[in-house]
């Protein structure tokens, strides 16, 4: 019986775009590692965004260190990741834009390490309930804090202090 040759591993790749991010685990200080995007997004038109692999419900997140090594990273001990605003801002509709810059609140956040983030939340909540307090005590484990060329996605666990500065 003939054996039929094998389907290259290649054709179960999955082309995806590699970009840089710098990145905080419990204990231990910053590092710039890499990440994969999807070409395209699901929710959205354009490219996947390295929040939405941030913020997905799968536990660990895949990233490439300097040397070139794989590792899975436990996304409850990232205490932050930051990754350029172009990236995350690439492929937003102008109504997203306009409801992100709406609702914005200055303020300053303190981590549990003594590092500190200055920049704007965009408070996307029913009015009623549309305070930074709300806000603070929303649900989802990081959330966004944007300056004039980054956004850092901050570990609410790891959040000591947050002041606003209006």
């Amino acid at each position: 019986m003939l054996s039929q040759p094998s389907p290259r591993s290649d054709s179960y790749r999955i082309p995806k775009h590699q970009v840089s991010i710098e990145i905080a685990l419990r204990g231990s200080g910053p590092e710039e590692v890499s990440v994969f995007l999807h070409p395209r997004a699901v929710s959205h038109a354009g490219q996947e965004r390295p929040s939405e692999l941030l913020l997905n419900d799968e536990p660990f997140l895949t990233v490439v260190s300097a040397d070139g090594s794989v590792r899975f990273v436990n996304k409850a001990a990232i205490a932050w990741m930051t990754v350029a605003l172009e990236l995350e801002l690439s492929g937003r509709s102008d109504t997203e834009a306009q409801l992100a810059t709406d609702r914005c609140t200055p303020i300053d956040v303190t981590l549990d390490d003594g590092r500190s983030f200055a920049g704007e939340v965009s408070i996307l909540l029913p009015h009623a309930n549309s305070r930074l307090q709300d806000f603070l005590n929303a649900s989802d484990r990081f959330f966004e804090v944007r300056d004039a060329r980054a956004v850092h996605f901050v570990n609410r666990d790891r959040v000591v202090m947050v002041k606003a500065t209006e």
